[in-house]
């Protein structure tokens, strides 16, 4: 039976005002119709009504940037990576059900080892278990002496070619290098440069051959050059980008990633990390730098989206970040929806509230647009039109 939802008011995430008592007609997990409750006329009596008439309705969140093994505030996250299989799976499980109650109902993994990540993505899918629609990378693409070390290492251009045609092979939906030094480990500095512009080329030449694209880690200086010269299509982090690379983005029509939490909130890398110098200091200073560089983004109107990068459950405090650096509410929320989409290659199906596209929606008390704040509390969230969390 076709779902008729009817809200106080819906955000369809596209970066219009709300709609007052705006209601959609779902079918099939997807949405059939969208509009105001007065044009849907006495067709409402033929459906199965969800009342939400008293609160706000938007888009299910989109985390375009985390892991699933991952907990930041436990230290060491390359040697929770490292653990077996079998055990990150099961570590993954309260991971995603934090960001699923969090309003995430799609999330993009940026490197799991065992191939991990495909078989929980896949289980979700069959409804083994309940968690966010997830994209996957499979295992990150790192050099030996670069950020990002787990157990797979792929050094030279005949072992990036090869990992990445089993990755994909093995269902990775896109691939993940690893291209700069990292915040969260002793390996090289944030400006060090792990890879040369012929092994990024390698990686891009392989993606796009099956239809998809790069993802890289890279935070600077001559390794974000190299990905932009060689079309990384998603900059993830992109903490020390200069104006001059922040030019080329807009021009060349890429996509910057934020992550804020994993740097700034008390429960990220500050919880048990900053007992090592070298990761203490790397934190500092990415600090004094990310709030004028991503005030610079805002401004210069590049393509922007968000991610926890594995502090799950944190997606508002991504949000809030992005307005504490210029942006306005609703530039925020576009951020992880619409914007998020977009940056993932999911936008025909997921990140607003338009006619065919996927039925996933949450549902708040509070005009979140009035205070981002309001995202932190949230009534229910619904993934293919079916409640998976709340009243």
């Amino acid at each position: 039976m076709q779902k008729f939802i009817k809200t106080k008011a819906l955000l369809d995430g596209t970066g219009q005002q709300p709609i007052p008592r705006g209601c959609m007609l779902i079918s099939d997990g997807m949405i059939q119709e969208v509009g105001k409750l007065e044009d849907f006329g006495n067709k409402v009596n033929e459906y199965e009504v969800v009342d939400l008439s008293e609160f706000f309705v938007m888009p299910g969140l989109i985390n375009s940037h985390t892991h699933l093994s991952i907990v930041p505030g436990e230290g060491n996250q390359l040697a929770q990576m490292r653990l077996p299989g079998t055990t990150n799976i099961l570590r993954s499980i309260p991971n995603i059900s934090k960001d699923l109650h969090s309003g995430v109902t799609t999330s993009r993994i940026m490197g799991e080892e065992n191939f991990i990540d495909v078989e929980i993505r896949d289980a979700i899918h069959k409804k083994l278990i309940v968690g966010p629609r997830l994209l996957v990378s499979s295992r990150g693409l790192v050099a030996s002496n670069g950020h990002g070390v787990a157990l797979t290492v792929s050094d030279g251009e005949d072992e990036i070619r090869k990992h990445a045609r089993q990755n994909l092979a093995r269902g990775a939906d896109f691939l993940k290098l690893f291209v700069t030094g990292g915040v969260s480990s002793t390996s090289g500095g944030l400006d060090f440069c792990s890879y040369t512009r012929n092994e990024i080329a390698v990686a891009v030449e392989e993606a796009e051959r099956m239809g998809t694209y790069v993802a890289a880690h890279a935070h600077g200086g001559k390794g974000l050059d190299y990905c932009i010269e060689e079309g990384v299509r998603t900059i993830e982090h992109a903490a020390f980008i200069s104006e001059e690379q922040l030019d080329k983005v807009v021009k060349k029509n890429l996509w910057i990633i934020g992550t804020f939490s994993i740097l700034f909130h008390p429960e990220g890398i500050e919880k048990n990390d900053f007992r090592i110098p070298e990761i203490r200091e790397k934190v500092l200073r990415a600090r004094e730098v990310v709030a004028a560089n991503f005030s610079r983004v805002i401004a210069s109107g590049a393509n922007l989206a968000l991610g926890t990068d594995s502090m799950h459950g944190f997606i508002q405090y991504e949000l809030e970040c992005l307005m504490t650096f210029g942006a306005t509410a609703m530039q925020a929320i576009v951020a992880a929806t619409q914007n998020a989409a977009k940056a993932c290659r999911i936008e025909e199906k997921a990140g607003t509230i338009e006619r065919g596209k996927f039925a996933d929606f949450i549902a708040l008390a509070e005009n979140p647009l009035e205070d981002l704040k309001h995202l932190r509390n949230i009534a229910a969230v619904y993934k293919d039109g079916d409640k998976v969390f709340g009243t």
